[in-house]
């Protein structure tokens, strides 16, 4: 029974507030894990370009969203336009070192 904001589940009463912390502390715990064993990864393979750009799009996407909901506007536009500088950011690291690999070898 759902009477404002208060989820009974058997004779105890929980407020949804409580559940919504406890959700998103586990969510956060698992993002952690998953990000911690690829930053592992990347650094024995030595790719600092990648852990760069992971670092970069994690402060832009926190900094947008900061942005956002401190001016009160909906955040999905900002996220947006983050999210696409972000893949063309991606898409130059890529394509630049094969770039400039392939103009070395035309030399």
């Amino acid at each position: 029974m759902l009477l404002s904001g208060i989820v009974s589940i058997g004779n105890v009463g929980i407020n949804i507030t409580y559940i919504y912390v406890i959700m998103m502390l586990l969510c956060s715990t698992a993002v952690y894990y998953l990000t911690k064993k690829i930053y592992q990864w990347a650094v024995r393979k030595q790719m600092m370009r990648f852990l760069a750009y992971i670092g970069a799009s994690i402060i832009v996407i926190s900094l947008t969203i900061i942005t956002a909901v401190i001016q009160e506007r909906d955040a999905w536009h900002f996220l947006r336009a983050a999210m696409q500088s972000l893949a063309f950011l991606g898409i130059c690291l890529a394509i630049f070192p094969l770039l400039h690999q392939f103009l070395l070898k035309r030399k």
